[in-house]
């Protein structure tokens, strides 16, 4: 019997993570499980814990993530970017609907949040967020922008009791995050940061992210091919091994863990499996993604079994 098993320790010592070992091995030994299952991705428990998380996972999985890790880029080597959407630190003041924020057009973007993505697909709500930044950067002269001036002034008392306008108070009224318009029109893959399961959707370059939404955009990709090798099992496998769960088994889809992944450079991918990818994406249907991704990465039996038993 195999147990599909983790044990993530980022930041401690090794006392702990060994004082954990035993206890987990004395459960494996009062319950009679073999201990052959589990595998401990570590060198030495008398070398200090760095960056690197430890990890105890079933070997499987823990085999076909390490033969990834060694054959495929990581993903933002292969062309791919992994960043957030923008930080307000007073959504009320800097978030409206769109055709409700009463600032000069160029002065509001419209903004896509997880609220919008929960059926898989963009259903955009009408949000938008306030932009007092340049496009080249710094912020706007607000006695140009008379309307966004009075917008802002009226919420003035809770802009500035920000922590990042108390530090520059001449600068009172910037997002935390500076915000760059270009992003609105770049196709991207939402993914928000907490979910039990990969949610990937696709956003063709017309919102721009809210804060609890991470996003991946890429220069060389087929961003809908790219959403198919998301959806199948390989996001999950990565994210994980490396993520510490949250109450109620939910995964953080958080950048650090996202460009973790790994996927051949799209000029390795055949033109027939590239059409398979793309057509995958349009069904959004997982079982799939999951086979044309199977070709893709070249798996045995035994890997497709692997990665099935990590959710699939």
């Amino acid at each position: 019997m195999r147990l599909p098993v983790r044990l993530f320790l980022a930041q401690g010592n090794v006392a702990q993570f060994s004082h954990a070992v035993k206890l987990w091995t004395l459960f494996l030994t009062l319950l009679n499980i073999p201990q052959t299952g589990v595998c401990l991705n570590i060198n030495s428990l008398n070398r200090p814990l760095g960056d690197e998380p430890w990890i105890l996972e079933s070997s499987d999985q823990l085999a076909l993530m390490r033969r990834l890790e060694c054959e495929f880029p990581m993903l933002e080597e292969a062309g791919c970017k992994v960043g957030i959407g923008v930080a307000t630190g007073a959504d009320k003041a800097f978030i409206g609907l769109f055709d409700e924020l009463d600032v000069e057009i160029d002065r509001k973007l419209p903004l896509v949040m997880t609220q919008d993505i929960l059926n898989g697909r963009v259903n955009w709500r009408g949000f938008g967020i306030i932009n007092p930044f340049l496009e080249e950067g710094g912020l706007v002269d607000l006695d140009c922008y008379p309307r966004l001036k009075r917008y802002l002034e009226d919420r003035k008392k809770l802009i500035a009791g920000r922590h990042v306008a108390k530090k520059s108070p001449k600068r009172w009224y910037r997002t935390i995050d500076r915000i760059y318009p270009q992003i609105l029109t770049e196709e991207k893959l939402l993914i928000p940061d907490i979910k039990g399961d990969a949610h990937i959707v696709y956003e063709p370059g017309k919102l721009y992210p809210h804060h609890n939404l991470y996003y991946i955009t890429s220069t060389d990709w087929d961003l809908r091919a790219l959403q198919s090798i998301l959806m199948s099992g390989i996001a999950r496998l990565f994210v994980s091994a490396y993520s510490t769960r949250m109450r109620g088994g939910y995964l953080r889809f958080q950048a650090q863990y996202l460009r973790r992944i790994r996927v051949p450079y799209w000029k390795d991918v055949p033109g027939c499996l590239r059409k398979e990818l793309i057509e995958a994406s349009h069904s959004t249907d997982k079982t799939l993604c999951n086979e044309v991704v199977f070709k893709l990465y070249g798996f045995s039996k035994d890997e497709r079994t692997a990665l099935g038993g990590n959710g699939y």
